[in-house]
């Protein structure tokens, strides 16, 4: 039954008598299936004890049809009998109220429980009826386009309709079909399940990639992979999804591959096409796939491709063995330029171990959840045993190792608080991306704390090294705010928060609009009118970043207006408005693009979604 309702509905999730809950998805961790399997083992129960009742009750009697005749003769069975029929009606209520009670959902159920849907030209929307109605608009137009350019990036057109799920939010997402933090594709269903995400989303293309490349996909899952497509290739299933819809990272697939190989990670790309795809991180065995298969199109052509997702034999295909393909795979990679500081920081992305390599990941990641909570609700003893408790398990967490580093720093033993995160940023042992958290969390400390000219000199350190666009970014906002005081109590608000409480982004746009009404700045402008897109107000965005555009060279930073022409390309794009996307995309291809020098990953993202949003675009005065 429950393989029945893995094929036939949108649910990954299972509940079943023997085995309890089975979440559906390798890469959600934290589990928790809650009221639903109280309700269901108490089914359970009911139609044990109603079986065992019934047959109490029954007489064996050969003159009688089916040779069986219940035993009502005396007030004992009488009894039994009428819990018998208590227990069958509990147990025939559980499974039909299931989809009510959690224990099984139907694309029927769950489009009724969102509540709303329409229809774009290829597209079906199924989203929460609480959405505003631009938004639900914006989704069936971002499907839509998202739809046409992957179809276009595989060389096929796909099915003539997708229906796409979009589900309020993580839990809610786990609650209907099963995966929470995972995005989810069914080809065999031409359905996509993902939660809300802005526009453009930053996963529906890779989840549309999965429903065109069904198309030409094996078996009745509609997949690349063995025995007619019953032993999946998760490699070849990934790899081509992400090649079809790469992501907008700082660095592209291929230099991330680079990166790997120049540090002895890259492993044998026979293993990425098999079930070793499993054994690594995730975004190791994505990134690598990708690229693997972006490169193949271009030297053999998608149809190769395409041959191979359908159950070809990729040796045949392109007259080469395993090793020819590797070898030149590498060659290809050795071309690819790579910024200076690539390298460590894919050592500290790409270096850690997949989820079979961890120490018990679900109770670990169970236990830091729970500590995040506490920490965000101000409950900072306990999350602070919360998280020792996480590294009494796992010492090499080194989440919980800063998060508790910083709950102490702020909130608890000041001093044992700096000297752990100090301690973080000097070991070889903790990766980079965590040395470079533990500095910016002393450099956030030191600016809660009125040492401003020692908290911009480590922003400032640590956004000069960066590869990651958004994070560096946001440091060198921290830096601005730091050694300008009119900027000060708006990037406090916005960003760090006091001793007692977070950021607030209500307080931030108080200190936003005062800063730019009491001295106009660019740099203010941007923050406003980035933070009014983000939150759908892309008319009054336009207009602000409009503003920022005319003063493009007083913006401080280079990577600020990068995004102010990307943020301002997001906001032309959900308005329709070609003569805007004329104009971003022109500034990208001309010599002041401020692109340039870049690592290239953002920028190609940027053009592409331009091209992507341009089609039924409307020139405007």
């Amino acid at each position: 039954m429950s393989l029945w309702r893995f094929f036939s509905s949108p649910m990954i999730f299972a509940f079943d008598p023997f085995v309890g809950y089975f979440s559906g998805t390798l890469y959600d961790t934290v589990i928790e299936p809650g009221p639903a399997m109280l309700t269901y083992r108490l089914g359970s129960f009911a139609t044990i004890c109603a079986a065992a009742l019934w047959a109490s009750v029954l007489e064996r009697r050969d003159d009688k049809p089916f040779g069986l005749v219940l035993d009502l003769r005396t007030t004992r069975t009488r009894a039994l009998a009428s819990l018998a029929l208590l227990a069958t009606l509990a147990s025939a209520g559980n499974v039909l109220f299931g989809t009510k009670l959690g224990h099984f959902s139907t694309a029927a159920s769950i489009a009724t429980d969102l509540g709303a849907e329409k229809h774009g030209e290829r597209c079906d929307v199924v989203y929460p009826a609480t959405t505003r109605e631009q938004e639900a608009r914006l989704l069936v137009k971002d499907c839509d386009e998202q739809l046409a350019a992957v179809s276009m990036a595989l060389g096929v057109p796909g099915p003539a309709r997708v229906r796409a799920f979009f589900f309020r939010d993580a839990e809610d997402k786990k609650r209907l079909m099963g995966a929470a933090h995972t995005y989810i594709a069914k080809p065999w269903r031409e359905e996509v399940y993902l939660q809300l995400g802005g526009y453009p989303h930053p996963v529906l293309g890779h989840e549309l990639a999965h429903v065109v490349a069904g198309t030409f996909g094996r078996g009745p899952f509609r997949i690349a992979g063995d025995l007619g497509g019953f032993l999946p290739n998760p490699g070849l299933i990934e790899g081509i999804a992400v090649a079809a819809s790469p992501d907008d990272e700082d660095l592209s697939d291929a230099q991330w591959g680079r990166a790997m190989m120049q540090l002895g990670l890259l492993p044998n790309m026979g293993r990425v096409f098999s079930l070793g795809f499993l054994g690594d991180a995730s975004a190791k065995s994505y990134t690598l796939a990708g690229a693997f298969i972006e490169w193949l199109a271009k030297t053999e052509g998608m149809a190769t491709v395409r041959q191979w997702y359908g159950g070809g034999d990729l040796t045949a295909l392109t007259g080469k063995d395993w090793p020819t393909l590797d070898r030149a795979f590498r060659e290809y990679l050795a071309t690819v330029p790579l910024p200076e500081e690539a390298e460590s920081f894919a050592k500290a992305k790409f270096a850690r171990p997949g989820i079979f390599g961890r120490k018990c990941p679900h109770l670990v990641d169970a236990l830091r959840h729970e500590a995040d909570v506490c920490r965000d609700t101000q409950r900072f003893e306990e999350a602070i045993r919360l998280y020792r408790e996480v590294l009494a398990k796992d010492a090499s967490d080194f989440a919980s190792q800063q998060s508790v580093a910083v709950v102490q720093r702020r909130h608890g033993d000041r001093a044992a608080g700096e000297a752990d995160l100090l301690a973080m940023t000097k070991s070889d042992k903790v990766p980079r991306t965590y040395r470079d958290r533990a500095e910016e969390a002393l450099a956030d400390a030191d600016f809660i704390d009125g040492n401003y000219e020692q908290a911009a000199k480590r922003y400032e350190g640590l956004a000069a090294r960066s590869l990651d666009e958004d994070g560096a970014r946001t440091l060198e906002v921290k830096a601005y705010g730091a050694r300008h005081l009119a900027a000060r109590p708006s990037v406090r608000a916005l960003l760090l928060g006091d001793e007692k409480r977070g950021p607030d982004i209500f307080l931030g746009g108080v200190e936003l609009g005062s800063w730019n009404a009491k001295a106009p700045s660019a740099l203010a402008g941007y923050l406003i009118g980035r933070n009014l897109i983000g939150r759908g107000f892309f008319e009054d965005g336009a207009k602000v970043l409009d503003g920022v555009w005319e003063r493009l060279d007083e913006l401080p930073f280079a990577r600020i207006k990068r995004e102010t022409l990307r943020q301002r390309a997001i906001a032309a794009c959900a308005l329709n408005d070609a003569t805007a996307l004329g104009k971003v995309r022109a500034q990208i291809e001309s010599p002041s693009d401020p692109f340039k020098g870049a690592a290239g990953g953002r920028r190609d993202a940027t053009l592409r979604m331009i091209a992507r949003c341009s089609h039924d675009a409307v020139a405007r005065p």
